[in-house]
């Protein structure tokens, strides 16, 4: 009778855990995919794409003059005066700052090429937002990870803990049981 009641819980400790999650719906989507095949975003590409050739080949431009400059420099440099080869110098550094500014400008972390990225794929990414939110709602998800970044890209408002969490820190401390507090 012992042995029945064992095998019983047992059984009891795989199954439960099945049927909770078996009620729950949960899905993915490929952000990836979504990107590569989506048009919109295509269209935003080649725009990003438009726009960063014209600012390399305004940087092509500096750094071919500042080669130039150089290339005189150590021709003349023999000819000139102390006092020119000091100017000629103090240029040519001051064009090599002027260059690594504007590459920093152009393409550094906050450069102009990551803002003109980032504000024209940000109404595409709402549209795709957008969309994820309508399909979790209409085939009733709990939740949509994306299977690229592992995030959670939709949530059922009633799986929010969020509040309670809040509540929670907020509440006044209790002593840790044991503690004589």
């Amino acid at each position: 009778m012992n042995r029945y009641i064992k095998t019983a819980l047992v059984g009891a400790i795989f199954v439960f855990p099945a049927l909770i999650f078996a009620e729950m719906k949960i899905g993915y989507i490929d952000s990836n995919r979504i990107m590569n095949e989506y048009s919109e975003v295509a269209i935003v590409q080649a725009a990003v794409e438009k726009e960063q050739r014209k600012m390399e080949t305004d940087f092509n431009k500096l750094v071919a003059q500042l080669d130039s400059v150089k290339t005189e420099f150590t021709k003349q440099s023999l000819l000139m005066s102390d006092t020119r080869r000091q100017e000629a110098n103090a240029q040519i550094k001051e064009m090599e700052i002027n260059i690594q500014n504007f590459q920093t400008q152009k393409f550094g972390p906050s450069g102009e090429i990551y803002e003109k990225q980032r504000t024209l794929l940000a109404p595409v990414l709402k549209k795709v937002d957008t969309a994820i939110q309508k399909v979790g709602a209409e085939r009733s998800y709990d939740y949509i990870f994306d299977a690229v970044s592992g995030a959670i890209v939709y949530a059922l408002d009633s799986h929010d803990l969020t509040q309670f969490v809040l509540d929670e820190l907020k509440a006044p401390a209790t002593p840790a049981p044991g503690t004589g507090n």
